[in-house]
């Protein structure tokens, strides 16, 4: 394991200079963007290359394979090989966190999560495409286990509800580049080489290189571990004393998952398929709902400071089901724009809330296990419902998987609200034996 550059590795929070607090929630919230760690801003640009490099894949890897003339069915077929490797490594990246830096972890990662989407350009056999898509699910395990528990520990309470979103945000920002971009690309290459294919590869290619960004962003975060090794313990005991308290945080992620892999990897499909519109319309659309994302994600903290984590996310999710409803029965463009749009708003506004409020309910010592346990649900559950969904999209056409994902929100909805009514934290606030330096 590489040396720690900082060696005060402890279950305290590091230590920020106090702010002068000002009554204006603008004002604190800039006061709070002023106390992050230089830490933290480069794991914030690690994660908006990373980012780019993903989310412009899922844009284009459908249309992609649609030219190519595979149906749907394959298509989730690939898409849940991608998280099949999400959930191989999800536990593995986990165990390493105590003990292999976020620095070599994320960095490495990074560069097969790259080769991952060159590779799947470049092979027409759909087991090796397919196994190219669950190496690069692998490989995204790393940086979705390691951000929670490097966030908590490079952050104090005041700005972490901040941070959180604002990693989230980032993630957003890269998609709204990648959806106001990839069209243009692919435009701009099917131009150049007469081949809409060809230029697909391209633009793929082109999101493999914002992944070797993301390395270089990556190499500058510390070296060292970001938690202590966490004590061995019994499967049993450690069952026993801790998995109620896990069940119930990740359970609900579980059901999101289902009804997300029913129909969020096919709403680019949706719109060409319903609407019949260009990849570079579709892009523009995809860019819009992350602009919407984004203003309600950074909304998100103060919500949760004014009227606490659990609510902020109960509301949030049950505001997006009439909008989903919609999605599944209207013929008319607009009012699909305006439901997409409103639909993305709400149901991501609380999704940097949720890892936040997982990460303060338990100890240090848990966050990498937790984290992990968390995205092995959403995976796991997004796995098993992307194939059923794009062959329920072939049958059926898209309004069963839209309202199925409905149902799948409403009962995640309310098992958090009842698991967690009695133990709300408000942003910027200490969780219960928690103790701020400041």
């Amino acid at each position: 394991m590489d040396t720690p550059e900082r060696p005060d590795i402890h279950e305290s929070e590091p230590v920020r200079m106090p702010l002068p607090r000002s009554s204006h929630w603008f004002d604190e919230y800039m006061d709070n963007v002023r106390r992050i760690s230089p830490e933290s801003w480069w794991f914030l640009l690690g994660t908006m290359f990373v980012s780019l490099a993903w989310l412009t894949f899922m844009l284009l890897f459908n249309l992609y394979m649609k030219e190519r003339g595979y149906p749907e069915g394959v298509m989730g077929q690939v898409l849940s090989a991608q998280s099949f490797g999400t959930m191989a490594m999800a536990v593995p990246a986990a165990y390493l966190v105590s003990r292999l830096s976020a620095r070599a972890a994320l960095a490495w990662s990074s560069i097969g999560v790259a080769i991952g989407f060159t590779w799947v350009t470049l092979v027409d056999v759909k087991g090796l495409i397919i196994a190219a898509a669950f190496m690069a699910g692998m490989m995204m395990a790393f940086s979705r286990v390691y951000s929670s528990p490097f966030l908590m520990r490079y952050t104090s309470s005041s700005e972490r509800a901040i941070v959180f979103s604002l990693n989230f945000a980032a993630s957003l920002g890269s998609g709204l580049v990648a959806h106001l971009g990839a069209g243009t690309l692919h435009a701009y290459f099917t131009a150049l080489s007469g081949s809409s294919v060809e230029a697909y590869r391209w633009v793929l290619w082109c999101s493999a290189g914002c992944g070797v960004l993301g390395a270089f962003a990556y190499s500058r975060l510390p070296s060292g571990a970001i938690s202590e090794p966490r004590a061995r313990t019994p499967v049993r005991e450690f069952l026993r004393a801790k998995g109620p308290l896990f069940f119930r945080l990740v359970f609900p992620s579980f059901l999101v998952g289902l009804g997300a892999g029913l129909i969020i990897p096919f709403l680019n499909l949706y719109f060409r398929d319903r609407f019949d519109l260009s990849t570079q319309t579709i892009g523009i659309y995809y860019a819009m709902v992350q602009a919407s994302m984004i203003v309600g994600v950074l909304f998100g903290p103060e919500l949760a400071r004014r009227y606490g984590m659990v609510r902020t996310i109960v509301i949030s999710e049950l505001a997006s089901l009439p909008f989903m409803a919609i999605l599944a029965f209207t013929h008319d463009l607009t009012l699909a724009t305006v439901a997409f749009l409103a639909r993305g708003a709400f149901m991501n506004l609380g999704v940097p809330i949720a890892n936040n409020y997982l990460m303060e309910r338990v100890g240090p010592e848990d966050r990498a296990t937790a984290n992990s346990m968390s995205l092995l649900a959403w995976t796991s559950s997004w796995a098993i419902t992307t194939a059923i969904g794009g062959w329920m999209i072939e049958q059926w056409g898209y309004a069963p998987p839209l309202l199925a994902g409905c149902g799948l929100y409403v009962a995640s909805s309310l098992l958090y609200y009842s698991y967690f009514r009695n133990e709300d934290i408000h942003a910027g606030r200490m969780s219960p034996g928690m103790v701020d330096p400041e």
